[in-house]
């Protein structure tokens, strides 16, 4: 019995995979984006100075790495199921070591059940892979390794700089277990290497993976907080209390964990502009705390009906999530053939001509048809512009100087951009139409006079 909670772990790994198998494919947002710009490194663009980025540059780097092996592109997407799959297995290797076996069956079960996993856990985008180090720091620290937690935590910086408000937390059980010399020495090296780049690539990349998020957060309008906040709260609202059980009355290591992960969470809620996969940050550790909420109530060896309503408990938090993911699964299937479908009309029309427009489409329809984009522009982000990072009125201008077919989806992206919007209805002819339902995109495609 004691190997059962690591057999269980890899059924739900195995299950996790599946579920997730469709987001393999290429499909719209940001992963394509990144999927392009490792391709432009791989001919010579240099990032920062060719190539808009707006985070560290760890993901490219490591999409760069599956690419040059000569893998299909949406091979380099699969570090991040892997990222995740690894937090699983740290979480139930960090209650397995402190001695609570159905802890460490119950909290990977609760993470990757998650609404917000089941998400974004297979979405390259950078926050996984920091979650994996984070989450590795956790291991560190509570094995009394503090230095080596700094180092994972530092690193974790490479591919998610939000990823740092989980250092908070973890700077307190420093100070608690008079390690915090040792951890900030840690933290310190780690943070070495994002030195090293702010150094090599310059004022570009400060300008990019820095200022421009302090210009998001402080010349734009805060992004209303309930159509993020309030779907998380209300889906995670059954594991949410078990972790504040914890953190109110648990033992010392469910207290650790459930205050830390409240804190983590608490601090999230004050970034102005939530993305739904920033809720992944807090959740190994709240996951940790209500899987061991759940354990000690089965420890005090309640009536056995009890114990049915237990198991029902855990199965009841899963379900609708699981439920949700498998609607998502099916949907997913039908996303890739539309793109399929959506390229080959572009192809046709662009004439060899760049491609340019909405950020969610256009890396990716240039990726599946090999057309450039206008300027290197594979960052349209409608916030490089409602920033002020990137003036609107020149930028377009330049844009439509090279004659590109423009992707545009009203209201959405950089059609939410007055100046850019005024300057395509003026200046181009619709010679197209597309719509693709499973993926929740419709459109025009534009020609410039």
């Amino acid at each position: 019995m004691k190997h059962l909670p690591a057999a269980a772990l890899l059924v739900l790994a195995a299950a996790w995979l599946w579920l997730q198998a469709p987001q393999l494919a290429l499909l719209p947002g940001d992963e394509p984006l990144y999927l392009l710009d490792a391709q432009r490194i791989l001919h010579g663009d240099q990032l920062y100075r060719d190539v808009f980025l707006a985070h560290p540059p760890a993901r490219v780097w490591q999409a760069a790495l599956v690419l040059a092996l000569g893998a299909p592109l949406a091979w380099a997407k699969l570090w991040a199921p892997a990222a995740t799959l690894g937090v699983a297995a740290l979480l139930w290797r960090q209650l397995h070591r402190a001695g609570q076996p159905l802890a460490s069956g119950i909290a990977p079960l609760l993470f990757l059940a998650s609404n917000v996993v089941l998400s974004h856990g297979a979405q390259f985008v950078g926050v996984e892979q920091a979650l994996l180090l984070a989450t590795l720091a956790t291991t560190l620290a509570l094995a009394q390794r503090w230095l080596l937690a700094g180092l994972a935590l530092g690193l974790a910086t490479q591919w998610a700089l939000h990823g740092a408000l989980l250092a908070v937390p973890l700077l307190v059980w420093a100070w608690q277990d008079r390690a915090l010399p040792r951890f900030a020495a840690g933290l310190a090296v780690g943070l070495l290497p994002l030195v090293a780049e702010l150094a090599y690539f310059g004022q570009p990349m400060l300008d990019q993976a820095f200022a421009y998020h302090i210009r998001k957060v402080t010349e734009m309008a805060p992004q209303k907080g309930p159509a993020r906040v309030l779907p998380f709260l209300l889906a995670q609202a059954p594991f949410l209390l078990l972790a504040a059980l914890a953190a109110w009355r648990g033992a010392p290591l469910a207290r650790r964990l459930g205050r830390s992960g409240l804190a983590a969470l608490a601090l999230l809620l004050l970034w102005p502009r939530l993305q739904p996969y920033y809720f992944l940050l807090p959740l190994p550790w709240l996951a940790g705390a209500a899987a061991l909420t759940i354990a000690s109530l089965y420890a005090a060896k309640p009536a056995r009906h009890v114990q049915l309503l237990l198991g029902v408990l855990v199965l009841g938090i899963a379900w609708a999530p699981l439920t949700t993911a498998l609607a998502r699964r099916t949907l997913s299937l039908a996303v890739a053939p539309e793109m399929t479908q959506l390229a080959a009309q572009v192809q046709t029309l662009a004439h060899g001509q760049p491609l340019w427009g909405d950020g969610a489409l256009v890396p990716l329809l240039a990726l599946r048809t090999g057309l450039p984009v206008a300027l290197g522009d594979t960052d349209t982000n409608a916030q490089r512009f409602a920033s002020g990072l990137t003036p609107p009125v020149a930028h377009v201008a330049a844009v439509l100087a090279q004659k590109p077919l423009i992707v545009l989806v009203p209201h959405h992206g950089i059609d939410t951009v007055p100046a850019i919007h005024d300057a395509l209805i003026a200046r181009c002819d619709v010679v197209g139409h597309f719509n693709a339902p499973a993926a929740n995109f419709a459109g025009l495609l534009l020609q410039p006079r």
